[in-house]
């Protein structure tokens, strides 16, 4: 195909200039750079204009079709009928005067695309509209070729033409010596040699020159027999590679291209550094956002490390309600008490565990209720730094609980108390003392009431002895029932012991769950309070990672885009410097 190498280029410069156009509109480029990038697009598909000139009946027709391997042209049309042709691509064919002796043909052919043939009639047969095809159509030719036939070349009305073609014109122009296939080498030679002379006769100097014969290339490319030998026979191989090389080459043509894209990098250069700009703005706002949630981390230690003495204090506090709770347990967990029982064992309270709670609130509440307003303090103080260190960087708005319209500090705060109170409700019902106290009451009344029943029977049976066996043995089996009495009494006393014990151990080993209660209650809330920063500053860093990884794509394709833009560049440059 004629001009390949250019076509292919500047299809590749529209599509970059497409896909710049793209670019532009996604982010938010301004209206005058898609104007601008719209019209370069536009631009690049102004096609090559040929002109053919010749006297009537050179065979002008049939050296187009043969060129482009289509019959597009027409042949054979009576001069006093003929117009000058104006060839272009169409969908359908289509004729339409645009002047008296101007017609426009539009015609389903592809190289049309690329190419606007303006086919002139004969030199010699419409001298009038020698001055309109000079002035209109010459000037916008990229190459003029006049066509001469081997049989006369010496036709008067095409030199008489040429010397109308302007001086700074006539580098576009070439000569075709058509139906050479008519002549014997000898005779083209010196036909070719006196065609020199002549140039340089009346211009100063020479065109190039080119004998073909259009009907052997044109069978070449249509019949497909012999087609090589056709073509080299032909002489379109030479005249085809001056036309590639003016297509290919051209200085025009290849500056209008250099200057789109130049322009295409400067808007893309712009974009890209606009782009970069935008990335460095969510990176900072990444670093900032990760800045405070390490401030954050560090508040949030700070306050939990506040709230560990009143874990200990804690503590103490519990072992000394408990110890208050076993003195009371100690008053009934008594021989004496453990006689006096009748139907309901009464020797200690009922509800151990509300007094416990009541105690343990009593001492440990007050200074929860302290380390609730500690809590608070550090909420505020947290939120004012972060609104003065970061004001005009990220807007927190005055934060509020989530469905109290309330200060957050302040349902911090009272979250915090009832949580505390919960926990050591919690703690305090786990414990199940009455639970824990019921086996060894159980067991201590059931022998407390065996105890007067087995020392009356022992007692019975030393009278019997007595009265049977003689006062010794009575004697003997009181002392053995006595014996009997006080290693129940013992027995008795030990089971109290070992209940009170059992009470004392079961405080003993809870001790750690409560503290291991209150530090999770107290790292828990903690984290809820200063939580709520999380919850405002995340959805914002998400949003920043989703823009970055899209701002990472769009600057993917952007480098890429660049890097086409630098090859078209560099090759037109080459194609420049061979021009």
């Amino acid at each position: 195909m004629i001009g390949e190498a250019y076509f292919d280029l500047r299809e590749r410069l529209g599509k970059d200039l497409f896909l710049l156009a793209q670019v532009v509109r996604e982010h938010g480029g301004t209206a005058d750079d898609v104007q601008i990038l719209e019209n370069l697009v536009a631009g690049l598909n102004d096609p090559f204009v040929f002109v053919v000139v010749g006297e009537v009946n050179v065979g002008k027709s049939t050296f187009l079709n043969a060129l482009f391997g289509a019959e597009f042209s027409r042949t054979g049309v009576m001069p006093t009928t003929d117009k000058i042709y104006f060839f272009k691509h169409g969908p359908v064919v289509q004729s339409t005067p645009i002047a008296p002796t101007v017609e426009e043909v539009r015609v389903p052919c592809d190289f049309l695309k690329n190419f606007h043939i303006v086919d002139t009639p004969g030199t010699n047969s419409i001298e009038g509209e020698h001055q309109q095809i000079t002035e209109k159509f010459v000037p916008a030719a990229d190459l003029v070729v006049f066509v001469f036939s081997a049989l006369n070349p010496w036709g008067a009305s095409a030199w008489q033409f040429l010397d109308k073609v302007h001086r700074q014109w006539m580098r576009h122009v070439i000569f075709v010596l058509q139906q050479c296939d008519l002549r014997t080498p000898e005779e083209l030679q010196v036909i070719t040699d006196y065609m020199r002379q002549l140039c340089q006769q009346r211009f100063g100097r020479e065109f190039p020159l080119f004998p073909v014969s259009a009907k052997k290339a044109f069978l070449a490319r249509s019949s497909g027999i012999d087609r090589e030998r056709l073509m080299a026979e032909s002489g379109y191989e030479a005249l085809e590679g001056h036309i590639n090389q003016v297509v290919t080459q051209q200085p025009a043509r290849l500056g209008k291209l250099g200057a789109s894209v130049r322009l295409a990098r400067q808007v893309l250069d712009q974009i890209m550094e606009r782009t970069t700009a935008t990335l460095d703005l969510i990176r900072k706002g990444r670093a900032l956002i990760d800045e405070m949630q390490g401030e954050r981390e560090v508040q949030v230690e700070r306050t939990k490390g506040k709230f560990q003495l009143a874990v200990e204090a804690s503590d103490f506090d519990f072992r000394e309600a408990a110890s208050r709770i076993v003195a009371l347990a100690d008053e009934g967990l008594t021989p004496k008490a453990a006689f006096k029982l009748k139907a309901e064992d009464t020797r200690i309270p009922k509800n151990l565990d509300h007094k416990l709670y009541q105690d343990l609130l009593a001492s440990a509440g007050e200074r929860w209720q302290q380390m609730a307003h500690i809590l608070e303090d550090d909420f505020k103080r947290f939120e004012n730094y972060m609104a003065h260190h970061w004001r005009g960087e990220l807007y927190l708005g005055d934060l509020k609980a989530h469905e109290e319209n309330e200060p957050a500090s302040q349902e911090a705060r009272r979250r915090f108390t009832a949580k505390v109170d919960s926990t050591l409700r919690r703690f305090v019902l786990g414990l199940k003392i009455d639970e824990s106290l019921e086996p060894g009451l159980l067991r201590t009344r059931t022998q407390a009431r065996r105890l007067p029943v087995v020392a009356g029977v022992l007692g019975l049976l030393a009278v019997v002895a007595g009265l049977l066996f003689g006062w010794q043995m009575g004697l003997g089996a009181l002392a053995v029932a006595s014996m009997i009495g006080l290693v129940m009494y013992a027995l008795l006393g030990r089971a109290l012991r070992n209940t009170r014990d059992h009470l004392v151990e079961h405080f003993e080993q809870a001790r750690p769950s409560l503290t291991q209660m209150l530090q999770e209650q107290v790292r828990d809330e903690t984290e809820n309070a200063f939580g709520l920063f999380t919850r405002i500053l995340q959805p914002s860093r998400e949003d920043l990672e989703l823009q970055e990884t899209r701002i990472h794509q769009q600057l993917a394709k952007l480098f890429e885009l660049k890097q086409s833009l630098q090859k078209l560049a560099q090759e037109l440059q080459a194609g420049s410097a061979s021009a």
